[in-house]
């Protein structure tokens, strides 16, 4: 079946057209064949019962009399007969009377005997016989005198019989011939046009649409040639209309790239530019603040500060705004109190808010006192004046709450989760994801009432996401919005008991889980979740530090991001699979920011057991490891 799949159209042809010829002809043959043998040798049976039923009659007045000179006479001449080997004449009691042969031959020769026998006959020669000859009675019995016995070779039909064996295979064979050159022929015309359109077609998925076929006849072949034609010369257009729009669109790409490089460099520019002298207009009104002034100059001078602080922080914002589109924003990780930066921030807003009559309450959860974390307290606090700022400019009475809790995760790693809470405008629900796109508001009366560009949520989600963390929201239309922020921040000091219980979850052999993602800062927050369940980490951060790992150690489980600088994760996952290594059993789980049904049938497809979607909480990855592995002791509860 294989070698059938495999073969050419012209062996396919003659092998469709010389098999059935050749059934039809060996059957065929074999049939006449056999019927001419069946009747030659039904014409031998019959002349050897011919003679032997001549003879009888014949010899009965031999065998009467007892003349066994005529018995010999009658049965010499009949042996003339060719075929006739031997003749013998018995009598009643089957002893032979005459007995000819003829002489016997070297070869070995089939004889089959006839026999017929001798019978009586009785005939009166009166006028009444012969006038009124009597019917044949077959009741009648005729007296048996004996029998002759005629012995016949086969010679003549084992002759005849080869003759027409020779005469049916040479016919045979001259069918066979004739059926092999048409077959030849056939297959020809089939396989020589098929193959150059297999050649033609070929050149054309190479990209040759200049190649074409010969148009020779009407025939569907010829059909087919016509189409392949027109298909080169649709595709020969369609390339070259394809290259014009290429050349046009890289063209206009160059151009939008170019202006937007432009336009960030622009921004850049201009935004350092007005940043000095702004820095100097600043410098000056809170110096004025400080001389003796009436009450007049001095509510000028702080209406001035207040307008030049605000005018900063919208050429910060487009700053910060071409600094991310360029990729250009860089983050520093220095170490800092974290309770002073929180509190400091909020206390910045308190006279603002007691201005406008509003009540700003600061919430912190216990044992976040004292607190050495590592991070960026410049963009932390950058995303906390924005999230303030909105709920102070869009909250015309009630109250602003701020609520700080700290998860710790493990013995380095603290989850801070950042609310805060107005009882402003609120946001409709159709509009606000959208709040986080750049130059965007709940609607154009907001941005000529309250003012504002429309940066700031979206400079601060993505700060938060740089930074390992997410910023989301919850609002209600005239209720009031909430903004959370969620970061992970290494910190310096944990306390004793939470090292020890750190140190004998990881005590069995078993326990340990390999982390395989490129992210510094995934890798960190990933690893302390892990930590705080009460797993031994690995760290790879791609599939070179991997598989070299996965040989060499056998895991509990194995974490594997999708998306590695050098290797697939998903290949990463088929190599473990396909392998002899000691993780082919493994639980393989994969960590992907792709949450579509589709991007998980790709990895359950390619080995990996289960997906846990970025962003993520530490309680998600507890149900999963405990899904796949059991239960482990844990250091910490979830962050919420």
């Amino acid at each position: 079946m294989m070698r059938w799949a495999q073969s050419d159209i012209r062996t396919r042809t003659l092998a469709i057209s010389l098999g059935p010829a050749l059934l039809l002809t060996l059957l065929l043959t074999g049939y006449f064949t056999h019927t001419r043998l069946q009747e030659l040798r039904e014409e031998l049976d019959a002349s050897g019962q011919l003679i032997a039923n001549q003879l009888a009659p014949a010899s009965e007045f031999g065998v009467i009399s007892g003349n066994i000179p005529i018995l010999d006479s009658l049965l010499q001449a009949t042996l003339n007969t060719p075929q006739v080997r031997f003749i013998e004449v018995r009598d009643s009691q089957g002893q032979p009377l005459a007995y000819v042969e003829q002489a016997l031959s070297r070869e070995p020769v089939r004889i089959a005997t006839f026999h017929a026998p001798i019978l009586r006959q009785q005939i009166r020669l009166d006028d009444t016989f012969l006038l009124n000859p009597p019917l044949a009675d077959g009741t009648a019995r005729a007296e048996v005198l004996g029998e002759v016995v005629v012995g016949m070779t086969d010679e003549a039909f084992s002759q005849r019989q080869q003759q027409i064996l020779l005469r049916a295979s040479v016919l045979a064979v001259l069918a066979l011939i004739a059926t092999l050159l048409l077959a030849y022929r056939l297959a020809q015309s089939l396989a020589r046009p098929i193959q150059a359109m297999g050649q033609t077609v070929k050149a054309i998925q190479a990209g040759n649409y200049q190649a074409r076929l010969p148009e020779t006849d009407r025939s569907e072949l010829g059909e087919l040639a016509r189409h392949i034609n027109h298909l080169a010369a649709a595709l020969d257009q369609a390339q070259t209309e394809q290259q014009r729009g290429i050349a046009q669109l890289v063209a206009a790409r160059e151009d939008a790239e170019q202006a937007n490089r432009a336009k960030s460099e622009f921004l850049a520019m201009m935004s350092h530019e007005l940043r000095t002298p702004m820095n100097g207009v600043l410098g000056m009104l809170q110096l004025l603040g400080t001389t003796t002034q009436d009450s007049e100059q001095a509510e000028y001078t702080a209406l001035a500060t207040e307008s030049t602080e605000h005018l900063l922080r919208v050429i910060n914002d487009i700053l910060d705004f071409s600094r991310i589109e360029r990729g250009a924003l860089e983050l520093e990780s220095i170490c800092f109190d974290l309770l002073d930066l929180l509190k400091g921030t909020v206390q910045a807003f308190r006279h603002s808010a007691g201005e406008r009559g509003l009540q700003l309450h600061l919430e912190i959860e216990p044992g976040l006192e004292q607190r050495k974390v590592c991070g960026d307290p410049t963009r932390i606090r950058q995303i906390l004046v924005n999230l303030l700022g909105n709920a102070l400019k869009f909250t015309e009475r009630g109250r602003i709450s701020v609520g700080i809790r700290g998860q710790i995760l493990d013995a380095q790693m603290l989850w801070l989760t950042c609310t805060v809470q107005d009882t402003g405008i609120g946001i409709p629900a159709d509009r606000l994801q959208r709040m986080f796109d750049a130059f965007q508001q709940a609607d154009t009366s907001t941005s000529r009432r309250y003012g504002g560009t429309g940066l700031g949520l979206s400079i601060a989600r993505t700060l938060a996401e740089h930074m390992g963390g997410h910023l989301h929201a919850q609002s209600q239309e005239g209720c009031g919005s909430t903004f959370t922020l969620e970061l992970p921040l290494p910190y310096r000091q944990c306390q004793d008991e939470e090292v020890a219980l750190l140190v004998d979850s990881g005590s069995s052999g078993d326990d340990c889980v390999l982390l395989v993602e490129d992210s510094p800062v995934n890798q960190t927050v990933i690893e302390a979740m892990l930590r705080s369940l009460g797993f031994r980490v690995s760290l790879a951060g791609n599939a070179a530090q991997a598989l070299p790992l996965l040989d060499l150690h056998r895991y509990a489980a194995i974490l594997m991001d999708c998306q590695l600088p050098d290797l697939d994760g998903r290949e990463i996952a088929r190599r473990i699979r396909a392998g002899n290594g000691p993780n082919r059993d493994t639980p393989v789980l994969a960590l992907t920011s792709n949450a579509l049904p589709e991007e998980r049938a790709s990895c359950l497809a390619a080995g990996m057991n289960d997906q846990l979607a970025k962003p993520f909480k530490r309680s998600d990855l507890r149900l999963l490891l405990q899904r796949w592995i059991g239960p482990r002791p844990s250091t910490g509860g979830d962050p919420a």
